[in-house]
């Protein structure tokens, strides 16, 4: 056989295998998944920042609509802005009024945590150099760890948040820095699974999957880029089962276990939500989407789905006028009780 020839088979192989994995990430039938586990990420200070009340919020999430799992973030800005002096009150009381309701945490520590600005560091941190900066990010996770490893309502640990999207007002991801973190927490607790979590459509998942036990995946069916300016992108072209096949593809790679950690239940836009017409808003956020969302969560084929935006749906509510959004949570958390 001649190069010429050999080259020919190579590419022909090539784009066989190219065309095999393409259908079997977008060829089938979405169907609905059975026992299915929903639950929300709650932010307290993303709830104080669209002005409500944080705790009144939380039990609208527990009592009104009947969510039993969250994810809580513990906060090292305001855990400890003074350097040595924690104060752990509004964390210690989202924990306790989720665990009264025989409801489960998902905690997560780390610099980067879910919303704005992303990295949560105190500013004293800030003004360390990078070596200090990591030996008081692993004081603050044992702090933290060492606090809730015994409470019963911690159902895992969250290591970093995205550590691997460039989004927000971070450094650059250190993934040595962040196995060593997974590694830490898996011995201060080695009784329950660390997981971290990666952009669903935006990762291979391969760089952040194979350091913990379950990895999280965000799941955005409209977005917005920048330059753009307001156009909608709306991923109409990416089925549900796609994000089980890819787990199926990355798990000889190292990747163990994948749920969805954020599945987009809000508006996205590229200011921040009270400075964007509520018009603007709906445009990417409406009952419609919110429904069609809650369908495609259902035939993803995940056992654990946690949905992005409780806040918004009550600030719609309480501050817009809008209680459409709520109304569409409790019916379906009324129908989809584990």
């Amino acid at each position: 056989m001649n190069i010429s020839a050999l080259v020919k088979l190579i590419l022909g192989i090539i784009l066989v295998v190219i065309v095999a994995i393409l259908a079997f990430l977008f060829v089938g039938w979405p169907s609905k998944t059975e026992g299915v586990t929903y639950g929300m990420t709650f932010s307290r200070p993303y709830a104080e920042e669209l002005g409500l009340d944080a705790d009144a919020a939380l039990a609208t999430a527990l009592d009104d609509v009947g969510i039993r799992r969250f994810r809580l973030s513990a906060y090292w800005k305001l855990l400890e802005p003074v350097e040595g002096k924690w104060d752990f009150t509004t964390l210690d009381k989202d924990i306790a009024a989720i665990g009264a309701r025989n409801g489960k945490v998902v905690l997560a520590v780390g610099d980067k945590l879910p919303r704005w600005p992303e990295c949560w560091g105190p500013d004293w941190y800030k003004k360390l150099d990078r070596t200090d900066q990591r030996a008081k990010t692993l004081r603050y996770i044992e702090t933290v760890v060492e606090r809730y490893r015994d409470n019963p309502t911690i159902a895992a640990w969250q290591v970093e948040n995205e550590p691997h999207f460039n989004y927000g007002d971070c450094p650059a991801p250190d993934y040595l820095f962040i196995q060593q973190e997974t590694e830490f927490v898996h011995g201060l607790d080695p009784t329950r699974p660390i997981q971290t979590t990666d952009s669903g459509e935006l990762s291979s998942w391969l760089t952040l999957g194979v350091f913990v036990d379950r990895l999280g995946i965000s799941v955005y069916r409209v977005v917005r880029n920048p330059m753009l300016g307001n156009l909608n992108i709306h991923y109409w072209f990416l089925p549900p089962y796609i994000y089980k096949r890819k787990a199926i593809l990355a798990r000889p790679f190292g990747v163990k276990d994948v749920y969805v950690s954020e599945f987009q239940m809000e508006p996205w836009s590229n200011k921040s939500l009270e400075e964007t017409p509520v018009a603007d808003q709906l445009s990417s956020m409406n009952l419609k989407q919110m429904q069609a969302n809650f369908s495609f969560a259902e035939r993803m084929g995940f056992k654990e789905v946690d949905f992005w935006g409780i806040e918004w749906w009550e600030w719609m509510k309480e501050k817009q006028d809008h209680p459409e959004f709520i109304q569409a949570a409790k019916e379906f958390w009324a129908t989809h009780q584990p």
